[in-house]
């Protein structure tokens, strides 16, 4: 038999590492975006600034993932 404590647990834990997921995606396509924009104003034939910040954003929240799992230990 299950118990409910450790079945709150485990539902807990999907919420927590679905919600980083999310953030992910946020933090990434956010840096696209703005590198998207900064292309299209400087008129730019190969979309340098949109490689470069699409880059920065998976630095940036693989750096925010790692954060939050270490805080939890």
């Amino acid at each position: 038999m299950i118990d409910p404590n450790e079945k709150k647990k485990e539902v807990n834990n999907f919420a927590r590492y679905s919600s980083i997921s999310f953030q992910m995606i946020a933090v990434i396509g956010v840096f696209a975006y703005a590198g998207y924009e900064i292309d299209a104003h400087r008129n730019s034939k190969s979309p340098i600034f949109t490689a470069i910040l699409s880059l920065l954003g998976v630095v940036i929240s693989l750096y925010q993932v790692v954060k939050q799992l270490n805080k939890e230990k």
